[in-house]
């Protein structure tokens, strides 16, 4: 496989290549061509700038004009009347025939196309002295007639020379501008290619489980912002590790207790309690509890992992909300009194209709308030609040127990979190509920969230848009 350093070496090279391959064309192969091409343009303008003199009928002018043209350019002109008597003449090829190749055919030739209203360019050759020249035939239109021809015949300075001497310069040019090519793209490839050969490295690392290993890129172009994006995600790899360690060790816990409890007092029954009515019934009703607890703890798993792999749907229906939320807090209404605590609901009495899985929401108000009542004591207030927005109904469950530690927060909503302090007089929790209502709210794309206080309590809230008719 062709790495990206030689692929950018390569690409380099071959811009530098195309560069100066052109570079030869334009200079060397064209040159030529363009000199006489603009040469002729030139000629051409400045003869139809002497024409437009005569148009205007201004002699001083168009003598001023010719004499200071013809010395600029080392030129011959000459104006023929529609008879080939010459009119004006000056330089080299005027009447005086000190140009005879003039006099000849292909003069006559020339003369007659210009007299059809074509502009007429023939190269020539100096008889004595072998130099190149051009002969250009404009014709000469006064208020839109024909009236006569303008020769202007001016040397082609020969370009082989510039071409050689150019050729010399662009050969140097060419092996320094390689050589110089060869080293710049080569450092540039090796510079451009090391960050990414540690990103890879890292990239391999994090692949095998290193989640430690780290890139250490100083850049702030694209590069280094890819580098930040590695760091980061072996950040949160190392926290998604150690969560993955913790749910393993967690989930062997919880399974572990009531598996324990119920195989020694099963044991106990074997052994001890079988011919004794009262203490059986009493180790078998512990045995049956451990049961439901661990029924409900794989129900929990077993729902948290369909509904985070997106396998529930939600059956959105419309219900009034305040129905569901009397019901839910009378049946803990016993509960909290056997227990010392007090419950009260509070917040809007008319009726708010939404639109959600009223089971969904059902089940994210049960484990609120279990939430609530497990980490309150005697003496606490659960207080379960409905307030009501323009657009949403607001829910919010508060307990006055010992609060969460600020940077225990974020840490609520995973699987198996627990807060130490809780009230060990009632049933142990599954440490599944906070992250369910999250999957069910988020599920509902409702907002959500906490506030605590140590020692003051805690408040959890949630939002359900209301229907609208």
């Amino acid at each position: 496989m062709k790495s990206i350093a030689f692929k950018l070496w390569v690409g380099m090279m071959a811009l530098v290549s195309v560069v100066l391959i052109l570079l030869w064309l334009f200079q060397i192969v064209f040159l030529e061509k363009f000199y006489t091409d603009i040469r002729i343009s030139n000629i051409k303008k400045e003869g139809f700038s002497i024409i437009k003199e005569l148009e205007e009928e201004n002699k001083l002018g168009f003598e001023q004009k010719v004499d200071e043209f013809a010395y600029n350019n080392n030129a011959s002109i000459e104006l023929l009347d529609l008879n080939n008597h010459s009119l004006y003449a000056i330089g080299t090829m005027g009447m005086h025939g000190q140009m005879p190749m003039m006099k000849n055919n292909f003069r006559i030739e020339a003369y007659k196309k210009v007299l059809e209203g074509k502009t007429v360019l023939v190269p020539m050759t100096h008889p004595r002295f072998g130099s190149q020249f051009m002969l250009i035939g404009l014709p000469v239109n006064l208020s839109g007639e024909l009236e006569g021809v303008l020769f202007i015949s001016f040397p082609m300075v020969p370009v082989q020379e510039t071409v050689q001497i150019l050729k010399k310069q662009l050969f140097y040019i060419t092996i320094i501008l390689l050589i110089s090519a060869l080293l710049f793209s080569f450092l540039l490839s090796k510079t451009f290619t090391k960050p990414i050969l540690d990103i890879i490295k890292v990239s391999e690392e994090m692949a095998e489980g290193r989640f430690s290993a780290r890139v250490f890129i100083e850049r702030k172009d694209e590069i280094g912002r890819l580098g930040e994006t590695i760091n980061y995600m072996g950040q949160e790899l190392t926290k998604i590790d150690q969560l993955r360690k913790d749910l393993i060790a967690n989930v062997s816990h919880e399974l572990r207790t009531p598996l324990s409890l119920i195989k020694g007092y099963a044991e106990t029954i074997r052994d001890i309690s079988g011919d004794l009515p009262e203490k059986r019934d009493k180790h078998v009703g512990i045995i049956i509890e451990e049961s439901n607890r661990l029924s409900r703890m794989v129900d929990d798993i077993l729902n948290l992992s369909q509904m985070q792999a997106g396998y529930i749907k939600l059956n959105r229906e419309l219900f009034i909300i305040n129905h569901l939320i009397e019901q839910v807090v009378k049946r803990y209404e016993w509960l909290c009194s056997t227990a010392g605590i007090k419950i009260n609901l509070e917040g809007a009495i008319h009726e708010v209709v939404v639109e959600a899985d009223e089971n969904k929401i059902e089940q994210v108000l049960y484990n609120l308030i279990n939430n609530a009542f497990y980490y309150s004591k005697q003496g606490d207030i659960v207080t379960v609040a409905v307030s009501e927005g323009n657009d949403v109904v607001k829910i919010e469950v508060s307990d006055t127990g010992r609060g969460i530690p600020k940077d225990e927060i974020p840490y609520i909503w995973d699987r198996f979190y627990k807060i130490d302090g809780s009230s060990k007089n009632k049933t142990e929790g599954t440490g599944l509920g906070l992250a369910i209502v999250k999957n069910i709210l988020e599920a509902h794309q409702a907002n959500y969230g906490v506030e605590s206080q140590l020692d003051r309590g805690t408040t959890f809230w949630f939002e359900i848009k209301k229907w609208k008719q």
